[in-house]
């Protein structure tokens, strides 16, 4: 992590969560300067924590390839389609809020919805009974070996905050980390208003 998040740490300690709050649902905000550009001011929910691996899906990361290219429905190339992170680009997957809709879904945090069966989430789709604001679909995933994600918590390189269908999937995409950062208020609104180009602060 670069220097110049170092004079807020202190700070934010003791009013963040830690790496012993790492569960399913928990969101884990980019620190503004994290040098790996995979995950240049990523929002990841966290969908799976374990002692052997975690995982998870980048929420703010939009690509402009078409979904047809992965699925064969025409109907579907002007659905939304994210970069879940750099692992395993040719995997899909996707988190939902329709567990009326969609069997076999994994509860990972209020409202979210993780997985279940891809055909018929695809159908609902097609049908126009799943919106988009209701369904997210990403490939590629990010994942942590064990003790990694704990490791990089300690070390301050992710912000932790509660996740919600809310957050999932009403806010832009564009301005997911800069709205959950001022929202936090105090010193974590300071880091919300940082520039991109560590140089300009």
């Amino acid at each position: 992590m670069l220097s110049h998040s170092l004079k807020l740490r202190k700070k934010r300690d003791a009013m963040s969560y830690t790496a012993d709050d790492l569960q399913p649902g928990m969101l884990l905000l980019a620190e503004p300067f994290l040098e790996d550009p995979s995950f240049h001011r990523s929002v990841i929910l966290l969908c799976e924590h374990t002692t052997a691996h975690s995982f998870g899906l980048v929420l703010n990361n939009k690509q402009e390839i078409v979904f047809d290219s992965f699925v064969d429905e025409k109907v579907l190339e002007d659905v939304p389609l994210f970069s879940g992170g750099p692992v395993d680009p040719t995997i899909m997957q996707f988190v939902h809020r329709r567990p009326d809709l969609i069997p076999d879904g994994v509860l990972i945090g209020p409202g979210i919805y993780w997985s279940g069966s891809f055909e018929v989430a695809i159908d609902k789709v097609v049908a126009g009974e799943i919106g988009f604001d209701e369904i997210k679909f990403f490939i590629g995933y990010s994942g942590w070996g064990a003790g990694q994600l704990e490791r990089e918590v300690r070390s301050n390189a992710w912000i932790l905050h509660p996740g919600n269908d809310k957050l999932v999937f009403d806010e832009p995409h564009e301005r997911l980390w800069r709205k959950i950062l001022h929202a936090k208020g105090g010193d974590f609104r300071v880091l919300s208003t940082y520039p991109d180009d560590p140089n300009l602060n």
